[in-house]
């Protein structure tokens, strides 16, 4: 703390001498040099995509334009304004914290959090409601805060004209509506609760406000004419006189709502988003500061400003202008991301910081707060690249929009540092080679290549989508590394087309790169069939099939920290271009209510076994313990038991087999889902289909008239108290208190789910094959306020209770069109043991044996003669003729004519190790069994104590003696940096002495075989 405070003050005290050093020389800013503007310029007039951007930035600055200097001065509002981003929140309120419309009630909820969308131009100081038309404040704000303005040009609520707050439709005070729907700035009062629209709407109205800022200052980037920038340095010089003094504090102790994160902090938004309000005005100010040479207008009219209104600073020239926004905005932001009033998620302060740093732009300060960024008590970067961010490309964060927002943020920090060539002390792209997985990681979370799974606090319920795939953002990346597999990613995601792609206009050879891409691109051909595993996010894909026949299994093994869900082990199932077991996604809000912390995020709402009558807990990860994806099979097993540390197991294995290779609308593919845990004394396993109707097949249900799971006298969504997490969120209760051991459930996926029509007939019907207490059916909400979003979902609720309890839930789950196809499952074990042996007969005959054995060693024979030693056997068989059979982790499986044998799981010693922060990661291996080329591809599964899996793709493989060395590819082991431990004054070994890894050297590790036999047709 003390080496933080030092060095806030010696950055601090550098800074009151910025004006000498930077107001009358700093012609540019550092982003947009000379050169950079000029082969933009130049470009638009050589290219037609080049003259497209200039002319859409001509016409979206040219309302901002039209507006005189003095109505753009005159539009900055100042601390006083009242701002929240929603209107009805109240912190303090004993019932609800979110309300709807007064008129239409919860209505409006169906277009999201931030529903008003005001229009300034034509409605001002007004929010219509989009549910009701219902339009509010009733009073006319406009000439209330006209009233109010001050001295110095700004409001003052304690100078307004209060005869002016009535409702204009009815201004007879003795109308019983004279008042209603008045707010004063402060909100209308209804029912005890304050309506805040006129503080929605100047947020909004802030936002509007940097719209037109950046409209303006792109319009001068692209054309050169010193309008624009004169305009934008209207606002910029207004913003700097007030933005010292903007403060949310105040009204985050009102119980006001805003993106703090808890915090109270914030200046004109919550300390999180602050951090895009100032990148915005930033960047604005380093593109029109060559534009404000020469323009003796634009400071008599500021002069002339800041006479009327009596302003403290002197205006009147160029550097005085230049000093205002340094100090007013550029120092302040810096001094406020030291207090934490600027914070955000990680990577969007250190972004804010650097983008001040190139506006500023001047010898030394630009270097130190770059450095800044880099200093153990400052961005902290080398740290929080190691310690909060992993292999794959994410952050700490557990869902998927949040886990990529670090990269989205630093991505352009690195290429601000690659680009300003007077900076030469950090290069992102040199010292952390790894970080190039940001740009394909949202690309390679999607199934199929069309959906990333609704993890945590995203997307919402059954959305189908690829948000932040963003194929230009993988074509900067190509840009910067030169990967080819990036280059390829970008290609595919774009419609396998290279258009619009890494098109730099501020390039002297702007189409270079496009070249390139679509080169790479046609070269590599159409995306391959197969799951694929994210060890370091935690995400767990299978698939089958493309085209329409395409179907995938994800799971969800990484952290429920930091936006995510207490659902580690969650799978979702993607068939018939649907999700048929959705994530709720996004909770109504990110706040800490019982409907968000008790059921949305929480175990029970999940496909989850619910252990202990409690959620899971806190962890950064589970651990790989099988991986393999084969044609038309494939199966992982994932070990969750770093969410429930005190059970002795939360393991889940789940195989996807089957599926077709052309584009029939059938895949004819199923899922095999085993899930063991052991330990404790209460396990409900909980899942659900899609919106519809469940009918079943072996269940005697009896309707609970009233309550909810949590009992009879518990009303739905009552706070838990004596009852566990989730149990009142579960509604419209059904119960079979004595069901048999098997039995099926089906879902038929309601008309109107993402896009379903009435011609649509998917369903999804479990085979459910384990012993239970009881079995309940029950309604349970999915967040109301997300477009698209049911009404309900149907859960299915497996209850097993007794002391130091042992459960192995084993179900079959068959997606289908129109009709099923299969025709029957069975369990061939006793169900008493820990193997497990199914039969599976579909409606054309054929027939599927399924095994699993986790002690792989000891082996099973079955009574119809199949013999299996390893872990997972498979034998299809049609017309009591063998067809296929697959072997994983084994030595030996036979039945009938088929035969297959194997060496086994590859195990070994890990002997020597990569223990450096940014280069090839390798190991030198010792094992009996050979490890070849013939491996690259494969994961390998290395023993850890620490909390991150520690498995790894094979990249390559090279003999080295009696040894072995495997390739990963760039990265690290490190999984912590102790702070301060990457100073330049240490050595590379004092260095180590301060990093965690992921494992140590003599670790054993593990490789999964398979063996695989098939009769031609």
């Amino acid at each position: 703390m003390k080496k933080l405070l030092l060095l806030q003050l010696v950055l601090l005290a550098l800074l009151p001498s910025l004006a000498q050093q930077s107001s009358a020389t700093r012609i540019f800013g550092g982003q947009y040099s000379a050169a950079r503007i000029n082969n933009l310029r130049n470009n638009c007039r050589k290219y037609d995509w080049a003259r497209q951007q200039l002319t859409a930035a001509v016409e979206k600055a040219r309302p901002w334009l039209a507006k005189t200097d003095e109505t753009l001065w005159a539009m900055v509002p100042g601390q006083d304004l009242p701002r929240t981003i929603d209107v009805g929140y109240d912190k303090f309120a004993s019932g609800p914290k979110f309300v709807g419309c007064i008129v239409c009630g919860d209505k409006i909820l169906q277009y999201g959090n931030y529903p008003y969308n005001p229009d300034f131009e034509k409605k001002p100081w007004k929010l219509t409601c989009p549910a009701c038309g219902s339009v509010f404040p009733t009073n006319d704000f406009g000439k209330y805060y006209q009233s109010a303005l001050d001295e110095q040009g700004l409001f003052n609520p304690a100078k307004g004209d209060t005869s002016l707050l009535f409702n204009t439709d009815h201004p007879d005070p003795k109308d019983p509506l004279h008042k209603f729907g008045v707010d004063n700035g402060f909100g209308y009062v209804h029912n005890g609760r304050a309506y805040k629209y006129i503080g929605y709407y100047s947020w909004k109205y802030w936002r509007y406000i940097q719209e037109g800022l950046t409209a303006l200052a792109n319009a001068f980037l692209y054309t050169g004419d010193q309008r624009y920038a004169h305009k934008a340095a209207i606002l910029l010089d207004r913003i700097a006189d007030v933005y010292p003094s903007m403060d949310w504090s105040p009204y985050a102790r009102r119980g006001w709502y805003h993106s703090d994160g808890s915090t109270g902090r914030g200046k004109i938004e919550g300390s999180i988003w602050e951090t895009g309000i100032v990148q915005g005005m930033a960047d604005a100010y380093d593109k029109i500061l060559s534009g404000t040479q020469n323009d003796p207008a634009l400071y008599a009219f500021l002069k002339q400003q800041g006479q009327r209104y009596r302003l403290p600073n002197s205006k009147g020239t160029r550097e005085l202008f230049v000093t205002n926004v340094d100090e007013g905005i550029l120092k302040t932001t810096f001094q406020a991301v030291l207090d934490q009033r600027i914070r955000g998620n990680q990577g969007m302060y250190q972004h804010t910081v650097a983008l001040c740093a190139l506006a500023l732009n001047t010898a030394p300060f630009t270097t130190q707060w770059l450095d800044w960024l880099f200093a153990p008590d400052g961005g902290a970067i080398p740290e929080l690249m190691i310690n909060r961010f992993d292999r794959d490309g994410t952050s700490d964060e557990g869902a998927p929009g949040y886990a990529v927002i670090w990269g989205l943020h630093i991505s352009p920090l690195a290429a601000l540092l690659r680009s300003y060539p007077s900076y030469t002390n950090h290069n992102i792209f040199r010292d952390f080679p790894q970080f190039k997985n940001v740009y394909t990681v949202a690309y390679r979370m999607a199934v199929l290549g069309k959906a990333i799974p609704n993890i945590g606090d995203a997307g919402s319920t059954g959305l189908v989508g690829i948000p932040n795939a963003d194929p230009k953002f993988m074509a900067l990346g190509y840009l910067y590394t030169r990967d080819p597999e990036i280059a390829v990613a970008a290609y595919r995601a774009n419609g396998y087309s290279a258009k619009g792609l890494g098109l730099d206009i501020f390039a002297e050879n702007p189409e270079a790169v496009n070249l390139e891409i679509k080169k790479i691109g046609e070269a590599a051909g159409t995306r391959p069939i197969g799951g694929y595993l994210m060890s370091g996010f935690g995400l767990s894909i299978l698939e089958s099939g493309r085209g329409a026949s395409g179907i995938a299994l994800a799971s969800n093994y990484g952290r429920t920290i930091h936006h995510a869900h207490n659902d580690m082990l969650n799978f979702d199932l993607f068939a018939f271009g649907h999700w048929l077991t959705p994530d709720l996604g996004y909770p109504e809000f990110a706040t800490n209510i019982p409907s968000v912390t008790e059921w949305t995020r929480s175990t029970i709402s999940h496909n989850l076994v619910f252990a202990n009558k409690r959620p899971q807990g806190s962890a950064w990860s589970g651990h790989t313990r099988l991986f393999k994806q084969l044609n038309g099979f494939g199966a992982f097993e994932l070990d969750g038991k770093a969410a429930y540390p005190d059970l002795k197991t939360y393991s889940r294995t789940l195989l996807l087999v089957g599926g077709s290779s052309n584009n029939a609308a059938d895949s004819n593919a199923y899922v095999v889902d085993i899930f063991r845990v052991r330990g404790g004394n209460d396990h409900v396993f909980s899942f659900h289909g899609p919106p519809g109707a469940v009918r079943t097949e072996g269940l005697q249900l009896q309707v609970q008239e009233k309550g909810t799971y949590a009992g009879t006298h518990i009303s739905k969504g009552t706070k838990a108290a004596g009852f566990p997490y989730g149990y009142s969120f579960l509604y419209n209760v059904e119960k079979d208190t004595s069901p048999p051991a098997s039995f099926i459930a089906d879902w038929k996926a309601q008309p109107g789910y993402r896009g379903l029509t009435e011609n649509d007939h998917i369903h999804i019907r479990m085979h459910a094959t384990t012993s239970s207490d009881d079995v309940s059916l029950a309604d349970g909400d999915p967040p109301q306020n997300k477009p698209g979003n049911p009404k309900t979902l149907r859960y299915l609720l497996m209850h097993r209770a007794g002391s130091d309890l042992t459960s192995n839930f084993v179900t079959i789950l068959e997606p289908y069109r129109n009709h099923p196809f299969i025709k029957s499952v069975r369990r061939m074990d006793n169900g008493k043991e820990e193997s497990i042996s199914i039969r599976v007969e579909k409606a054309d005959g054929t027939v599927d044996y399924l095994v699993y054995n986790p002690a792989a060693q000891n082996g099973i024979q079955l009574a119809n003669g199949i013999a299996v030693t390893g872990t997972i056997g498979y034998i299809q068989e049609k017309s009591n003729r063998v067809t296929k059979a697959i072997l994983i982790n084994g030595t030996a499986l036979t039945y009938k004519k088929a035969s297959l044998t194997s060496a086994g799981t590859i195990e070994g010693h890990v002997v020597k190790m990569y223990r450096g922060l940014g280069g090839e990661a390798w190991i030198t291996v010792d094992t009996k069994q050979p490890v070849n080329k013939s491996l690259i591809g494969e994961q390998i599964m290395i023993e850890t104590k620490g909390e991150r899996d520690a498995c790894y793709r094979i990249r390559d493989i090279k003999k080295e003696g009696t040894f072995t060395r495997i390739f990963f590819g760039p990265g690290t082991f490190v999984s912590n940096i102790k702070k301060g431990s990457t100073a330049k004054n240490k050595t590379a070994k004092e260095q180590e002495q301060n990093y965690s890894y992921d494992f140590e050297e003599g670790a054993a590790f593990k490789i999964a075989t398979h063996a695989s036999w098939n009769i031609k047709k």
